[in-house]
């Protein structure tokens, strides 16, 4: 996820111990911005939230959303402040707790990013981390948390505006969209890649949310992530096949079935 240069901030690696505080973003201070409201993007506007229900199979595991909780100021542009968190239900955090956060910074107006935070609580498996999207210092660098609580720095080079995992969605709903097509977006996840995006056929489907007509899209497998299958496993969106381009419902094929996320309500605050 991308930010501009406001900081000065040592990336050394530095120990920590076990019980420490998560890592801080350095744009979690950013101010608000004061000027007029950035106008809505296909739909996309500051305060919306998309919630969902996720099940294993038909056995409900629990929830998660994704919401634009406000505008900042970076450099005097408009940027969405986008969150999306997942939480396990009482029946799944009796044996395997889910407690996941990611942040996005993104660009009102273009949708690229500026930075990105992440936060992977499943099980016996934690990771957290933060990265700068540096554009007009031509480099992206941030610093990471393992399980045992040890912070690292890295760095690189950036060329080009990227989006995050986060923003990417974002970025996808705003881009033309036809069946049996697709689009590439350049992104970074602690280096530069490109995703690809395939989209299938149309098809109607029905969650909490209401019934509509969706175009199934089909992200490829390329770096680990949010809305990326792992390898050898596919992953698959339903979107709205309207203005809006709604993700409606996403299947995920994992080492013992599939997780479903259905969309229960989007609203807009």
């Amino acid at each position: 996820m991308v930010f501009s240069s406001l900081l000065l901030l040592a990336l050394a690696a530095s120990p920590a111990a076990a019980g420490d505080a998560l890592l801080e973003h350095p744009y979690w201070a950013l101010p608000p911005y004061a000027s007029s409201a950035p106008a809505a993007i296909a739909g996309i506007v500051n305060g919306e939230t998309l919630d969902y229900d996720i099940y294993w199979g038909v056995i409900y595991v629990g929830k998660s959303y994704m919401r634009i909780e406000k505008t900042v100021d970076i450099s005097s542009r408009p940027v969405w402040h986008v969150v999306s968190e997942a939480k396990s239900g009482s029946f799944l955090a009796n044996f395997y707790k889910v407690d996941d956060r990611n942040e996005s910074w993104m660009d009102a107006g273009d949708l690229h990013s500026y930075g990105y935070y992440k936060k992977l609580s499943e099980g016996n498996h934690f990771f957290n981390e933060w990265v700068v999207f540096d554009g007009p210092g031509a480099r992206y660098y941030g610093r990471k948390m393992n399980r045992k609580r040890e912070i690292s720095g890295f760095e690189g080079p950036l060329d080009r505006p990227v989006n995050d995992m986060l923003s990417a969605v974002y970025r996808f709903r705003a881009m033309p969209m036809a069946p049996n097509s697709s689009v590439e977006m350049d992104v970074n996840t602690k280096r530069n890649w490109r995703l690809t995006v395939k989209t299938g056929k149309r098809e109607k489907i029905s969650t909490y949310y209401g019934n509509r007509k969706c175009i199934i899209v089909e992200p490829m497998a390329g770096e680990e992530g949010l809305f990326v299958a792992k390898s050898g496993k596919r992953l698959r969106v339903w979107i709205t096949d309207d203005e809006l381009k709604v993700p409606m419902m996403l299947k995920a094929e994992i080492s013992i079935g599939s997780i479903t996320a259905r969309l229960v309500r989007r609203t807009v605050k």
